[in-house]
């Protein structure tokens, strides 16, 4: 079931803080700092008791497009055996040969889009994500350092069958966000202001990202949890 925020938007978030999403302020030296620390020390997400021993990293990359400060996504191929046709981060399993799990994700990132690994700022990464698979994820938070175009990157088309990216301005709009409640077991957010509904661990690390990246006048997500109601005799209808 899906939840949308019902926050009333008393002035248009434009007006609002249209400043806290510019390269200026989310690029600052300060922000950056503030970010890193957020990120680092955020509460570790367990959707299962025990750790896998797999690894996997993904990058969240920041990047400009059209002026804008925004996230990159990406849609798995739909051939691919695990996940396919999802929005993702770039991003996959750590390799033998990976010095660390950053290395991880800027070498995925490499494979599926075709940006140098030396184009990507790292700014630092935050705790494993334990998932309900065999494998944990390391996010890593990181800059491209040139503007883009994500129709010219050169995608490889056996992973990735789509890139796209969204403002921030557009994934902090109450308007474009909300929730969606698994099983009575766990809530996680969703954000619909781009071009493909954003959902999932996909959604939980964007959220994560936001809580880090930005102050809370310009993102404040509630998700919310609604209990279950039991009833000790079947309903009469």
């Amino acid at each position: 079931m899906f939840f949308v925020s019902r926050e009333i938007v008393k002035k248009s978030l434009g007006q609002r803080c249209s400043s806290l999403f510019s390269a200026e302020h989310v690029f600052s030296e300060d922000n950056i700092k503030t970010t890193i620390d957020k990120f680092a020390n955020m509460k570790p997400i367990r959707l299962h008791t025990h750790q896998p021993a797999k690894k996997a990293a993904v990058l969240i990359p920041l990047c400009v497009v059209d002026d804008k400060v925004s996230l990159l996504y990406t849609l798995r191929a739909p051939h691919l055996r695990s996940h396919r046709g999802q929005v993702s981060f770039p991003g996959g399993m750590q390799d033998v040969d990976d010095k660390c799990l950053e290395e991880t994700a800027l070498r995925e990132t490499n494979e599926e889009l075709g940006i140098d690994m030396d184009q990507i700022e790292v700014w630092g990464s935050g705790n494993l994500i334990v998932t309900k698979g065999e494998t944990c994820v390391l996010p890593v938070l990181g800059r491209i350092k040139h503007a883009i175009e994500p129709g010219s990157l050169n995608v490889n088309p056996t992973e990735v069958d789509e890139v796209f990216t969204v403002p921030l301005e557009d994934l902090c709009n109450p308007c474009k966000t909300g929730y969606t409640q698994f099983r009575g077991a766990y809530s996680v957010p969703v954000f619909l202001g781009g071009k493909r509904r954003i959902w999932g661990l996909t959604a939980l690390i964007t959220n994560m990202c936001l809580c880090s990246l930005l102050p809370q006048k310009a993102y404040s997500h509630r998700i919310k949890f609604i209990h279950l109601v039991k009833t000790s005799k079947p309903l009469a209808y």
